[in-house]
């Protein structure tokens, strides 16, 4: 992981300036998240010891602070103006506060505090530029989704998702316990929405539990050190029928109706050299989201026309069975 280069006091004092000046939107998460049973939504009905002190589970996720709401005074203070209910759990906690400065990403710990205005925010000495997220990590498994433009071809990386198994079928205990209740009901939206014709079939719904388990992550997403910057898609399912592609905010969107080209390649020995290429047309079966985390989305790619050499390599690949053989 590169160093998190801090700004020099020059530097940090042009960056308030620009606060002061432009009110750029924030976003606030939860420096130190919460224990599992810390972070369960507690009935509010229930008289618990220590409940005061507990973080609802919605505070584990980053909270936008839109521009609008923002007064950046000279002493370095922030002020939230009838900030959200959102913002309201992490009052007296440290909390990691992140921004763009001319497009690159910079961010601040402290303590979300209380004055007679309302919430507030003190910028601390230490301004720090947000690393870029170079991996070393060489994977046995990736894969590039392509489509033609009027002008040219656009290539998107897609590499697996870290700690999920892509040639595992998925178990609804993969998903955290704390994040299970939500997780069944995006589940049961799901399952509705393809019964009603609404969604796409869903085959044997596999694919669906690393769907809900996605969309469900807390801080699944990190600020992008460059603004703007295009993402590679995460790959967090695949079968002999489909590639479940998921993305967030900076990652780009996959319509139905267009023809897109997957090109899958698998490592086959322990050296490197040995690779296998299957590259199949695919189209957009359907997209999924989850209101309460709305930059997340996963893509359910289905595969068209796929080969039967490719077919067979992908069944016996994915399942460990031999093709053909029950």
């Amino acid at each position: 992981m590169q160093e998190e280069k801090e700004l020099t006091r020059i530097e940090r004092e042009l960056v308030l300036q620009y606060l002061r000046d432009d009110n750029v939107p924030l976003t606030v998460t939860l420096e130190e998240k919460p224990e599992q049973a810390d972070a369960s939504l507690v009935d509010s009905r229930t008289d618990i010891p220590g409940k005061e002190r507990r973080v609802p589970a919605s505070a584990v996720f980053p909270v936008a602070i839109p521009s609008s709401q923002i007064d950046v005074l000279k002493q370095g203070i922030i002020l939230l103006k009838n900030p959200a209910r959102t913002v309201q759990p992490f009052l007296g906690k440290q909390v990691r506060v992140q921004f763009y400065f001319n497009h690159l990403g910079l961010y601040f710990i402290t303590e979300m505090k209380e004055f007679s205005q309302g919430l507030a925010i003190v910028v601390p000495s230490s301004i720090k530029r947000i690393p870029d997220a170079v991996s070393s990590e060489e994977y046995d498994f990736t894969g590039t989704v392509s489509f033609k433009t009027e002008k040219s071809t656009v290539n998107i990386d897609c590499i697996p998702l870290n700690s999920y198994e892509i040639f595992i079928s998925p178990k609804w205990a993969d998903i955290p316990e704390s994040n299970q209740h939500e997780a069944k009901s995006l589940l049961e939206k799901f399952v509705a929405d393809a019964k009603s014709g609404e969604g796409a079939p869903i085959g044997n719904g596999l694919h669906l539990l690393a769907i809900a388990r996605y969309l469900t992550e807390k801080n699944v997403l990190q600020t992008e050190s460059v603004e703007g910057r295009a993402m590679p898609f995460n790959m967090i399912f695949v079968d002999d029928k489909r590639v479940v592609l998921a993305g967030g905010k900076g990652s780009e969107n996959l319509t139905e109706g267009t023809d897109y080209s997957l090109n899958l390649v698998f490592v086959l020995a322990k050296n490197k050299l040995l690779k296998r290429n299957v590259t199949i047309e695919c189209s957009v079966e359907c997209v999924y989201r989850n209101e309460n985390s709305p930059d997340l989305k996963c893509i359910s790619l289905k595969y068209e026309h796929l080969k039967e050499e490719d077919y067979r390599f992908l069944y016996e690949r994915i399942t460990g069975k031999k093709y053909g053989i029950d």
